[in-house]
């Protein structure tokens, strides 16, 4: 993953990122909504990659465990940038993602928010590129 130079003063701070994500991507593979959910803000906001648009971790966490239960979704983010803000308190994550069960794969990015030591995601956004 390309870091950009100015984020070198917070590599480790990218780190946490990329391990969050990946817990995030293993969690999915297990269909475990609680150990996604974990990363999200309680004001999460989701856009599909169809375009349609959810808010709120309750809600979110509530229509995935509906769609792991009726059909078997399994797809990963792959980050290819991660930059901090210089406030060290925001993040930008941007990347690819791709169903392993589907033919869907496209774009995304993601708003991450440092919050009592924590980086959550507050925002992301996905777009199919084969809809």
């Amino acid at each position: 993953m390309p870091i950009i130079e100015n984020d070198n003063l917070f590599k480790e701070e990218i780190l946490r990122i990329e391990k969050a994500r990946l817990d995030s991507n293993a969690c999915i593979l297990k269909k475990d909504v609680n150990g996604v959910a974990k990363y999200w803000t309680p004001d999460f906001v989701q856009v599909a990659g169809d375009g349609s648009y959810s808010k709120g971790k309750d809600r979110i966490a509530k229509d995935w465990k509906y769609m792991f239960t009726h059909s078997s979704p399994v797809f990963e983010r792959i980050p290819d940038e991660i930059s901090i803000a210089e406030s060290g308190d925001m993040a930008w994550e941007k990347g690819k993602w791709a169903y392993k069960t589907d033919k869907y794969y496209g774009n995304y990015a993601a708003m991450w928010r440092k919050i009592k030591g924590q980086w959550l995601t507050q925002t992301e956004l996905y777009v199919a590129m084969n809809a």
